[in-house]
């Protein structure tokens, strides 16, 4: 959940992404740094004569800086892993930091390192705006490079928080990790940061601070998430992605109605439909597909969406995801929880050791695999 949002833009290929809870940040951010601009040039000695822009310009302009700082500071650790040969496959900007989503084969003393980059380089942005305030620059321009300054320090300080899921978190997972192991790391991570909710949300319900109980319910969810993702990552362990994959998959093509291909799926009891160009043709039901051929994938819960039931017409080529992982029948199943999970597919294509379309995984696959394993008491392996 916390690494669902809008993809925004892209660097270098890596989608960045804008999550709710620095959408709804930024304004308030904007609101009252609006409100304290003048308190906060009192505070450093500037005399309010010197203001000429309106305080509400000035909040938006810091709002937008912070913005800028939390893109940095996520491409900090970007620059480090791609540096150390790691994937980084999304960037998601959040309240008070951000999400790098990376490849899980990192060793935990470059997790370590990768970790540190993000609030080492919110410290330099600090320093950088405290020196820009020394120079002979207009009155309210120093005021706003002051107050930038403090934005950043605060970003680094409160990411190296010893607590998932900030960075201080994984820095503490990769320390540990040599001595623990990944798992029990994580799981002391976790806990420290679930505690620290705890604290920051009883702390801001006896000051009647809705930000430090929001941050709380913030980091509370973070914490818990990875460590779910942990345990369920364990269960997953050693299974074969053949084993939790569904082949119960049909045909179509771009240029069908959904709402045709969906009566089709539900007559058939099918999950999903491959999206074929017109080129192909089966010759046989149980034909591998080249994938190749393959222009996308479309689930139910895709033709389920209501923009379909309002669009007779809609075609399928609307519904069909294009940008879908692909994995192979004896991949670990571990290795889909990930993009599943993380909101970056809703789809992951199988392929067996002829590349060619065997089946598919989605969510609620992969739900009702850790469901029976977990009932079961037992790993996948």
């Amino acid at each position: 959940m916390l690494d669902r949002g809008w993809t925004i833009f892209r660097i270098r290929g890596i989608p960045v992404k804008l999550h709710i809870t620095l959408v709804l940040f930024l304004p308030y951010v904007a609101f009252v740094t609006s409100s304290q601009f003048k308190a906060i040039a009192d505070a450093v000695g500037v005399p309010r004569s010197d203001l000429h822009l309106p305080p509400l310009v000035w909040g938006t302009i810091l709002a937008v800086g912070l913005f800028v700082s939390i893109l940095l500071h996520e491409l900090a650790h970007c620059l480090v892993a791609v540096s150390n040969g790691v994937r980084v496959r999304s960037i998601t900007l959040m309240m008070l930091g951000g999400v790098s989503r990376m490849e899980r084969d990192v060793r935990p003393e470059r997790e370590a390192w990768m970790a540190f980059a993000g609030p080492l380089s919110s410290f330099g942005i600090a320093v950088a705006c405290w020196l820009a305030s020394l120079l002979p620059l207009l009155a309210e321009v120093r005021v706003a490079f002051l107050a930038l300054a403090l934005a950043n320090a605060v970003l680094g300080a409160f990411n190296l928080l010893p607590a998932f899921p900030m960075d201080g978190g994984r820095v503490l997972r990769g320390l540990l990790s040599t001595r623990l192991g990944i798992r029990r790391a994580t799981s002391v991570a976790a806990t420290i940061g679930k505690g620290m909710a705890v604290l920051f949300g009883l702390f801001g319900l006896l000051s009647f601070n809705v930000l430090l109980v929001l941050i709380a319910v913030f980091v509370y969810m973070g914490a818990a998430g990875e460590q779910g993702r942990s345990q369920w990552r364990q269960v997953l362990e050693g299974l074969p992605v053949a084993e939790v994959m569904t082949d119960r998959l049909g045909e179509a093509h771009a240029d069908e109605r959904a709402g045709e291909v969906a009566r089709r799926l539900f007559r058939q009891n099918l999950a999903g439909a491959l999206v074929v160009d017109n080129e192909h043709e089966h010759a046989h039901e149980h034909d591998a597909l080249d994938p190749d051929h393959v222009l996308g994938v479309v689930t139910a819960w895709d033709l389920a969406r209501p923009e379909f039931h309002r669009a007779p017409d809609a075609t399928v080529g609307k519904a069909m995801r294009t940008d879908v992982p692909r994995v192979h029948t004896r991949d670990d199943a571990a290795a889909t929880l990930d993009a599943l999970v993380n909101g970056e597919a809703e789809a992951v294509l199988v392929l067996d050791e002829g590349e060619h379309v065997v089946g598919l995984v989605t969510p609620a696959d992969l739900q009702r695999a850790l469901a029976l394993l977990g009932a079961a008491g037992g790993r996948g392996r």
